[in-house]
Formats: structure tokens, C-alpha cells, sequence
């Protein structure tokens, strides 16, 4: 019988080879390093967690109330406890709550122990989903890659790392519930993210002072599309602390990042990025979070001037000219 060829394509092909050392690919190892990072904690994971203390302070601190709408969009924590609110998502030293249609954070609220506070080492970076929320309410790991966009800490690292918890802590900091997309110069800039960030940490540190510090995205329904997310073009803290006369101290503070990100997107620019001091009244009004429980403090600046156009806010161009 002549030898006839017969040829079949199916989806898959596999090849072995026997007897020789192979290398594995760069795509599998970039699959594999994918995979990994979009790996979510067991539920298991989370029991016993307590999350924010809001009598950290000596004086009660709660939590910002939702409007009706915020608290229906809320992502439910599955793992909460009759009694509990479940939009909360406790973490050590540190709590969360998501907007589960923006898959970004309401807001974020960290207890700060400088007498504690432990400089541990940042290794190599694994990010996980929160099991007791579903990850299609909380993005990740595709909006950052190969673009400008860092997964920018909203608890940042090393703000929850103090006490016997610190290890955990810092893991805890690694969720995706606890970052939000942020231009790699406004994260990493000294004058803008990562200088307000490392001023609030090194003052707690050197002044053996505890901070409450609440930290979120300005989410705005016009804000740009990008990979089908919604960017948010500026970011809001707002510090607590009690003062040697025994007074509760607030104050906030915007962020803009709207340049480097319409820049990037290749859309006309609203803000030059920078950090403005701002009254509590202004955070309200653009993240409709209730923080009537808090009073504006007059922490003095040397250094003062006013944005053009912008007459509620205050410049803070270089962060040690704030009195802490």
C-alpha cells in the first residue's frame, strides 16, 4: 500500500523533546509571573481581622458616612459578621472600603504608630484580589501593564507596619483593593504622592505620634477611559492627630495628577499636578463622603500663595514648610 499523509490542526500543539536541557520561555515565565500576581488570598486568610481602631487617638475618630447611593454601590464584604458593617474590609491597622462599579476605593483609613513603627524592607512585589469581595469589583493587574501607570499604595506600605502585626501588615498593603492607578511621576514624585506620603510617616516617627490618616481617589463620572477604566485624575487625604493640648487636629489635602494623565492619554490638560491644602468642606463636596464629625484646623504654612482661578485652596510646594 502506497504511504498516504494525513494531516490534522487542532487548537493545541505539544512538543517533547528528550535528552536535552531547555530553557524555559520568556512568555511562560511572564505567564506564570501573571498568573501569580493575580493569585486572591484564601478567606481563610482574613479571620480575627480587626481593621481600623477609630479610638486609635484617645478620641473617637468613625468612620465617614455613604450617601445612599455610595453605600448601594459599596462592594459587601462576604466574611462580615452579624452586627458589622459589611462594606468594611478590615486589614491590620487599616480599613477599606470599594466603589465596586469603579472597582477603585471609596476611601482608605490607616492607623499610624510612630513609637512602633517598624522600617521593614520592601521585597519583591506580589499583589492579591480580596477573596471576600469579587474580583470583578477590583482591577487588576491588566490596567498596568506597559503604560506609565503605577499601582500607586492608597494605605501606604509602610503606614500600617508597627507592633507584633507588622509583617502581615505590610503584606495586607499588597492588595488590589488598596492601590489605585496613578501616574509614575505623580507616585513616585517627591513634590506630589510619595512627599506628602513620606512627610506624614517621618513626622509620626520622629515625634513617637499617632496618626489617622484617610486616603481616596477623586472619582468624577467624566474622568478619562482608559482599558475600560475610568482614571481618576486626583486623590484626597485628610490627617488626624491630637495635639500636646489635647486637641483633635484635621487637615486635607488634594492631589492632582490631571496633566500627567490627560498627557498620557493624549487629551487636553485640566491641572498642573501639585498638592493643595484645602478645607474639609472641599473634600466633601467632591467625594461626597459625610465627614461632619471633623473640624478644619489653621495648621500655620510659612510658605502661602493662591492658585489662579482657585481661591479655596492654598499651594503646599514644599511639605516643611506645614507645621505638623
Amino acid at each position: 500500500m502506497d504511504s498516504q499523509e494525513i494531516k490534522l490542526t487542532i487548537p493545541l500543539t505539544i512538543t517533547l523533546r528528550i535528552g536535552e536541557d531547555q530553557a524555559v520561555a520568556p512568555v511562560s515565565e511572564q505567564l506564570t509571573s501573571e498568573l501569580a500576581q493575580e493569585a486572591a488570598r484564601p478567606l481563610s486568610y482574613y479571620e480575627g481581622y480587626q481593621g481600623y481602631d477609630k479610638n486609635f487617638l484617645g478620641q473617637a475618630v468613625s468612620l465617614p458616612k455613604l450617601s445612599e447611593e455610595q453605600r448601594r454601590n459599596a462592594a459587601k464584604n462576604s466574611e462580615a459578621k452579624p452586627g458589622e458593617d459589611p462594606t468594611v474590609l478590615p486589614y491590620n491597622h487599616f480599613s477599606i472600603v470599594m466603589n465596586r462599579r469603579r472597582q477603585l476605593a471609596y476611601y482608605t483609613v490607616v492607623n499610624i504608630d510612630g513609637s512602633q513603627s517598624n522600617n521593614l524592607q520592601r521585597g519583591r512585589d506580589s499583589w492579591y484580589f480580596d477573596s471576600r469581595i469579587a474580583q470583578s469589583e477590583q482591577i487588576g493587574e491588566e490596567l498596568y501593564r506597559r503604560n506609565a501607570l503605577d499601582r500607586g499604595h492608597l494605605v501606604r506600605r509602610l503606614d500600617p507596619v508597627w507592633g507584633v502585626q507588622a509583617n502581615r501588615a505590610n503584606d495586607d498593603t499588597f492588595h488590589f483593593t488598596n492601590c489605585s492607578p496613578q501616574h509614575e511621576k505623580f507616585n513616585q514624585g517627591q513634590d506630589l504622592w510619595q512627599g506628602l506620603e513620606n512627610f506624614i510617616l517621618n513626622k509620626a516617627d520622629t515625634s513617637n505620634r499617632k496618626v489617622t490618616v484617610f486616603t481616596g481617589p477623586v472619582m468624577d463620572d467624566k474622568d478619562p477611559i482608559y482599558k475600560g477604566v475610568r482614571l481618576p485624575l486626583a486623590f484626597w487625604k485628610i490627617i488626624a492627630y491630637v495635639t500636646k493640648d489635647g486637641k483633635l487636629a484635621t487637615a486635607a489635602y488634594l492631589l492632582e495628577q490631571s496633566k500627567l494623565v490627560q498627557d498620557m492619554l493624549r487629551l487636553e490638560a485640566a491641572f498642573e499636578p501639585g498638592t493643595y491644602r484645602v478645607k474639609l468642606e472641599e473634600i466633601k463636596k467632591r467625594t461626597a463622603l459625610d465627614f461632619d464629625y471633623l473640624q478644619d484646623s489653621e495648621l500655620p504654612l510659612a510658605s502661602e500663595g493662591l492658585e489662579a482661578g482657585l481661591d479655596r485652596v492654598r499651594i503646599l510646594d514644599n511639605y516643611e514648610n506645614l507645621i505638623f
